[in-house]
């Protein structure tokens, strides 16, 4: 969806996860951290800032490197700026001009191919560009874009300004429309496409149907993770090679595991952790394999046809991620780690009782002296590290012995950054 928009963004992502997002690295460190020289980091950091706005941009200083980092307010914005980064595409300045020359040519009859290059020579004095390169466009206003309509004649294709299709809309209509596209952009996966939406709508409504209305931004969002919007060229990559059948190839954005990933996986869920906004990929390679991919550490991804030899994905999954907390698999037939634990809560907190149940699955719980014992098991106890944490002061872990030493020793941290211990 976004190949015609952005050129390049592979490295503009690796950039904005790196210095603004998680790392925060210096432009040395990040140029040890990844493949990019110091020169392609140092342009590709100013063109990022020319569309992000300065208020959220932060600069901090360890010693004479200057650490970049992004910072927002959810209460004043309520818009996900980091959309913004997607509008980098250079265009040269025919492919512009010949954009808006078609729409003038056949804005007031349809025309055939014939009568457009007429026209772009008589009218602009364009003679140099070849009948077939007017043709792509002309299909990608058509196909891609939506704004021309094709029609064919015996063997001869006429092209003509699209039906308007909001046309028989109201005004009140759409407003409602606007503010429902303006609700969702925000809590449905994926969502560049909706603030394309959204400004493609208040730019019809003011130039096409020339009403006038007050767009109020009155939505706010809490916990809205900006992030992984950065990831959704990727996102939609993945979804069209697991629609068709086909696998993936990629580079790890982690240097040191960029050494063997010729392997070709095929995906076959996406799996989405909304408390901490993080996108993964359940795959399966050749072997029937189960493996976890983050799309934070994904670049130049590649759709391949490959060889698929994996059958009954199906039970395949249900027998590997069953009894995943969030998205580690389990490719050990049956081994898992048992876990258990004690809830204290008194009478009137049961709601807290009553919560944890609700987000648990497979579990066995018992009462003994008014305390609530639970066991189950689970593909990886760490990645409900987390989720622990939520309940600290209710829940007090039993087993593993690591994990429960694990958490005590963070709240030990804890205790002393607070002058505690």
């Amino acid at each position: 969806m976004f190949s015609d928009f952005i050129k390049h963004y592979d490295n503009i992502r690796v950039i904005l996860r790196s210095i603004f997002l998680y790392g925060c690295f210096s432009l040395d460190g990040l140029e040890e951290k990844t493949t990019l020289s110091s020169r392609k980091i140092s342009y590709e950091l100013r063109r990022i800032r020319q569309y992000i706005e300065k208020d959220f941009i932060k600069i901090d200083k360890d010693g004479r490197n200057k650490l970049l980092n992004l910072s927002y307010d959810p209460i004043t914005n309520n818009k996900n700026f980091l959309v913004n980064t997607y509008y980098n595409k250079s265009f040269t300045k025919t492919s512009l001009l010949l954009y808006f020359y078609i729409l003038s040519i056949i804005d007031d009859n349809k025309k055939a191919l014939n009568d457009i290059e007429n026209n772009l020579s008589s009218r602009w004095s364009i003679d140099n560009i070849s009948s077939k390169t007017i043709e792509r466009k002309l299909r990608e206003m058509s196909e891609k874009l939506g704004i021309i309509k094709i029609e064919k004649v015996g063997r001869t294709h006429f092209y003509s300004i699209a039906n308007d299709v909001l046309k028989s809309l109201s005004e009140d209509e759409l407003e409602r429309l606007y503010y429902v596209i303006s609700l969702y952009k925000n809590i449905k996966m994926p969502i560049v496409a909706g603030y394309y939406v959204e400004e493609t709508l208040k730019k019809y409504i003011v130039q096409e149907r020339k009403l006038a209305m007050d767009f109020k931004e009155i939505f706010q969002y809490k916990n809205l993770h900006c992030h992984p919007i950065i990831e959704e060229e990727i996102l939609w990559n993945i979804i069209k090679a697991i629609s068709k059948g086909f696998g993936i190839k990629y580079k790890s954005t982690i240097k040191r595991r960029n050494t063997d990933k010729e392997e070709i996986l095929y995906p076959y869920k996406i799996r989405y952790d909304t408390k901490q906004g993080r996108l993964y990929i359940i795959a399966f390679n050749n072997k029937s394999k189960c493996i976890n991919i983050r799309m934070d550490r994904i670049s130049d991804l590649k759709i391949v046809k490959g060889d698929q030899k994996i059958i009954n994905k199906d039970e395949l999954y249900k027998k590997t991620m069953n009894k995943s907390w969030s998205a580690v698999p389990n490719n050990r037939d049956g081994c898992y780690e048992k876990l258990r634990f004690v809830v204290n809560v008194k009478s009137e907190e049961k709601y807290i009782l009553n919560k944890i149940k609700s987000e648990l699955i497979n579990y066995k719980m018992e009462v003994i002296e008014g305390k609530y014992y639970f066991n189950l098991e689970v593909n990886d106890s760490w990645e409900m590290i987390p989720w622990f944490r939520e309940y600290c002061g209710y829940i007090t872990i039993l087993e593993p012995k690591w994990l429960k030493k694990k958490i005590k020793y963070d709240w030990i941290e804890v205790l002393k950054n607070y002058g505690a211990i």
